[in-house]
């Protein structure tokens, strides 16, 4: 199981960056690996989106359940992962900067079953990461006015 914690700061206040996260629909839109989601109802602070993630050798398709716990933490864990993901928990954290923006950090953990290497698992998750990171602050200071 790798676990994986990564930090960046955006210029954009917490809850727009918050509201860029909890819009999992437009995924596909800024985070190439993303092919298409479903989103679910929600219940709650909760809603279940299933991902199908283009991971160069396949697509794979898996769901999680997202979980408001404040407006500067989201949560998620593994509903559904198929053959290859055998858990998926971690979360958003935001804090306020004080230049007004934020810092967003990502914490992973992931174990992709005994088919991958926990140390693979690691660097893939090591290696995607701050890609990651990257599409979410562009996406978020380039969407900021449209989100005020």
């Amino acid at each position: 199981m790798a676990r994986v914690s990564r930090s960046i700061d955006v210029d954009v206040p917490p809850d727009v960056f918050l509201r860029v996260v909890q819009d999992y629909a437009r995924y596909p839109e800024f985070v190439p690996e993303v092919k298409a989601v479903r989103v679910g109802l929600p219940q709650g602070d909760a809603v279940e989106v299933t991902y199908w993630l283009d991971v160069k050798l396949r697509l794979l398709d898996f769901t999680l359940r997202h979980v408001v716990r404040s407006l500067d933490r989201i949560e998620w864990s593994l509903v559904r992962g198929g053959e290859f993901m055998r858990a998926n928990e971690g979360a958003w954290t935001f804090e306020r900067t004080r230049s007004g923006g934020t810092r967003a950090t990502y914490q992973i953990e992931i174990d992709l079953g005994p088919l991958v290497p926990g140390a693979l698992e690691k660097a893939l998750a090591d290696r995607a990461l701050p890609n990651m990171l990257a599409n979410f602050k562009t996406r978020a200071e380039s969407v900021r006015e449209t989100m005020r």
